[in-house]
C-alpha cells in the first residue's frame, strides 16, 4: 500500500462518525454568498415583522406616544447577522449596501445581481414566515408615507435617502476601508440602524433597505389586501439608491488618491470585498 493511500485511510478513520456518514454538499464561493445573503435577509425581515407585530408602537396600545421597542430587536439582529455571515458574503442584506460596494469597485455587477435576487427573495419569504409564525396579519408592518401629500412624500424620501446614506457609509468605512480588520463592525452597523429607526421611523417607516420594504409591503398586500402599500414602493427603492450613491461618493472622497503603483494596488485590495476571496 502506498503512503498516499495510508494517509487517506488514516484521515478517514480520524473523522467523526457523523462526518463519515453524512454527505456534504460543497458550495462554490458564489453559491455560498447567495445562500448567506438570502438566509440572512430572511431572518432579518422575519425578525422585523415579528418584533413590530408584538412589541411595536401599534402592538402595545395603538397610541403613537407609546415606546416602540421593535428597533432594539431589529438593530441587534442585524448586528448578529453581520457577525455571523460577514466573513462569507460581506453581510450586506441590503440592496443599497451592495449597490454602494459595486460603485467603489468592491465587487462585480454580475455578483451584485445575485445578491439582489437573494435579498429580495429572502425578504419576501421572511415576511411571509413572520405572518405564519404570528398567526395573524394584525399590526404587520409595512413602510409607508404617513399621508398622501407632496410634503409627506418629500419628507419620507429625504429621510430614507439621508439615513440610508449614513447606514451605508458606516458599512463602507468599517468593513471596506483600511480599518476593516476590527472587532466592532457588526455592532456599529446594527446600532446605526437602531438609532436611524428611532430618528425617522415616524416619518418614513425607517426601512433604509429596498428588500425589507418590498418584502413587507408585498406580503401585506397579499395577506391583508392593502393595495395602498404598493403605491410608494418606488420611493423605498429610489431613496436608498440615492443614499447609496452619496455614501459611495463620500467614501471615495475621503480616501486619498494613490501616489504610486504599490499604493494603488494596496488601495484596490482594501476596496475590494473583504470576503470575496474566501
Amino acid at each position: 500500500m502506498s503512503a498516499i493511500q495510508k494517509d487517506a485511510n488514516t484521515d478517514a478513520e480520524e473523522k467523526p462518525f457523523l462526518a463519515r456518514q453524512i454527505p456534504l454538499i460543497k458550495l462554490s464561493r458564489y453559491q455560498a454568498n447567495f445562500v448567506c445573503e438570502g438566509v440572512g435577509t430572511f431572518v432579518f425581515v422575519m425578525t422585523i415583522a415579528l418584533a413590530e407585530m408584538n412589541c411595536g408602537i401599534m402592538a402595545v396600545d395603538g397610541k403613537a406616544h407609546t415606546r416602540n421597542l421593535a428597533p432594539i430587536a431589529e438593530g441587534f439582529m442585524l448586528c448578529v447577522l453581520v457577525f455571523m455571515f460577514g466573513y462569507i458574503s460581506g453581510g450586506h442584506f441590503n440592496p443599497a449596501v451592495t449597490f454602494a460596494v459595486v460603485m467603489i469597485r468592491g465587487m462585480r455587477v454580475e455578483e451584485a445581481m445575485s445578491y439582489w435576487v437573494a435579498q429580495v427573495v429572502g425578504a419576501l419569504v421572511g415576511a411571509g414566515f413572520g405572518v405564519l409564525v404570528n398567526g395573524t396579519t394584525r399590526h404587520l408592518p409595512a413602510p409607508q408615507v404617513m399621508q398622501n401629500t407632496a410634503e409627506y412624500v418629500f419628507s419620507a424620501f429625504v429621510a430614507e435617502a439621508v439615513f440610508t446614506m449614513f447606514l451605508v457609509t458606516v458599512v463602507l468605512h468599517v468593513a471596506y476601508s483600511q480599518q476593516r480588520n476590527n472587532h466592532y463592525y457588526g455592532l456599529a452597523i446594527g446600532m446605526c440602524l437602531l438609532a436611524s429607526q428611532y430618528a425617522v421611523g415616524g416619518v418614513s417607516g425607517g426601512a433604509f433597505n429596498p428588500a425589507v420594504a418590498t418584502g413587507l409591503q408585498v406580503t401585506k398586500f397579499i395577506a391583508a389586501g392593502y393595495v395602498t402599500q404598493l403605491m410608494y414602493l418606488w420611493l423605498y427603492w429610489a431613496a436608498p439608491a440615492c443614499g447609496a450613491v452619496g455614501a459611495a461618493f463620500l467614501f471615495k472622497l475621503t480616501h486619498p488618491v494613490p501616489r504610486d503603483d504599490e499604493e494603488e494596488t494596496q488601495q484596490q485590495r482594501v476596496a475590494r470585498n473583504l470576503y470575496s476571496s474566501h
